[in-house]
């Protein structure tokens, strides 16, 4: 009963410790924001591992989602956003 009662312990701790170690570990999702008014591209930004960067390459909105969408990423999201009087959308994209 003794040694029952030590491995039910040992059993729990790691179970413990296992989650503290998966929870503990940052999971790195990428992913796009594009901001589209009409067929213009407000704003294009790239969230990869944590890090922010701009993107234009010079396409307008529509190639832009259309490049991202042909490259595997899929639309989690739509937003609309007014500025001014003027109003865009904001597509988040993610990659599975």
């Amino acid at each position: 009963m003794k040694y029952l009662k030590t491995l039910i312990t040992a059993i729990v701790c790691l179970t413990v410790l296992t989650g503290f170690n998966n929870f503990n570990t940052p999971k790195s999702t990428d992913v796009i924001i594009l901001k589209l008014m009409g067929k213009k591209l407000e704003s294009a930004y790239v969230i990869n591992d944590g890090k922010e960067e701009r993107f234009r390459n010079g396409l307008t909105g529509d190639q832009a989602l259309e490049f991202f969408l042909d490259e595997g990423w899929s639309v989690e999201g739509t937003s609309v956003a007014s500025d001014a009087g003027r109003f865009s959308v904001v597509y988040t994209l993610s990659k599975k």
